[in-house]
């Protein structure tokens, strides 16, 4: 039944110091594990972590900022899984129409809605057997969220447009940027669905919090883009002393991003003076909200900051900032989609707005 609710609260893990360091397990290497690389004390931890849940059938609630790489670590919990050679499928919750959230996770019979001229399966079919991540776990409508929490509860689920219970075979894990405890208060997640998703609560550590690691990742991203092209490009000294000094605020991806940058830009040596930072800034004037974005920022960026800078105005609302932008609500989800699917660097549109300086 869905009202047994776990008593305990499962977030009293994460409180005090989440990232302390400890030894990590003998087997999780100095490097990495899986397509996860780090050799900081709080990314041993997250090693030892996953070591430890992987073989299990728990829920994990994976917590980090955007672009820390929760869906990595999701996919790390899969490969040192049982279900490895099994599908795996990630699902961004924030990414999906409303109206169409139900009939892509459970699947829908023919004539279900208008437009289903045939039965389709949904995420958790299609993920039988393996792992389904639901990322943005706190973008799910409240209804839904209630539905959520009784397949969950049941192991059963019923397409859209059926009476016929199917079970479920996948394992559920989930993923925010937001903090848990606050998503509870602003009313984005229910506390029953959080309780049965976070059994085993696991925070991945911001960019700045592993020091030790940033120039370790520019350089696997800069050998990987070497490989793809054939070059031998390499930093430059100032490069280096900007990889130390720069704040990460995108974290990872952001990494990622500026020295891909910075390596088209770059003939032998990348200087990434000349990318870091986010190509745009945010301010406020008076109460409103305003938007510098420096002359030579190209259209398809200054589109993207436009769209995230007005979603953070209307605190996550996608209908109401669609209407802001003059755009329909299916032409905001498309370009949405279409930045994740590129890896473009989102920001935490759905969070509060905040002042960046110059």
């Amino acid at each position: 039944m869905v009202e047994n609710i776990q008593a305990e609260n499962p977030l009293e893990s994460l409180r005090g110091a989440p990232f302390s360091p400890r030894e990590p397990r003998a087997e999780t290497t100095a490097v990495g594990l899986g397509d996860l690389l780090g050799n900081s004390p709080a990314m041993r931890t997250v090693f030892d972590q996953i070591r430890r849940v992987a073989p299990t059938r728990a829920s994990a609630l994976i917590i980090g900022e955007s672009g820390v790489g929760k869906e990595l670590v999701a996919r790390t919990i899969h490969e040192f899984s049982p279900r490895a050679t099994e599908p795996f499928l990630s699902v961004n919750c924030g990414a999906i129409s409303p109206s169409l959230i139900e009939a892509e996770l459970f699947g829908h019979e023919r004539g279900a809605f208008p437009g289903a001229t045939q039965a389709g399966a949904g995420y958790f079919e299609r993920a039988a057997g393996g792992t389904l991540l639901l990322d943005e776990i706190t973008e799910l409508p409240m209804d839904m969220q209630v539905k959520l929490l009784q397949v969950l509860e049941s192991e059963t689920m019923v397409r859209v447009g059926s009476d016929q219970e199917q079970p479920v075979r996948c394992r559920v894990l989930a993923a925010t940027n937001r903090d848990p405890e606050r998503a509870l208060a602003d009313g984005k997640l229910r506390a029953d669905l959080l309780y049965r998703l976070a059994v085993f609560p696991l925070p991945v550590p911001p960019l700045r919090e592993r020091e030790d690691d940033v120039e370790l990742l520019a350089h696997y991203f800069l050998a990987n883009l070497n490989a793809q092209e054939e070059t031998s490009k390499q930093f430059s000294g100032d490069s280096l002393l900007c990889l130390k000094q720069h704040h990460w605020p995108g974290n990872v991806r952001e990494l990622r991003n500026v020295v891909h940058r910075a390596f088209i830009l770059a003939s032998t040596e990348l200087d990434l003076r000349s990318v870091v930072g986010r190509p745009m800034i945010q301010s406020t004037v008076g109460d409103e909200l305003a938007l510098r974005i420096p002359v030579g920022t190209n259209l398809a960026d200054a589109e993207r900051w436009m769209i995230i800078a007005t979603l953070k105005k209307c605190g996550g609302n996608k209908t109401r900032a669609a209407a802001l932008l003059g755009v329909s609500l299916k032409t905001l989800y498309n370009r949405l989609n279409a930045y994740r699917a590129q890896g473009l660097d989102m920001g935490d549109f759905d969070g509060e707005l905040t002042e960046v300086a110059v």
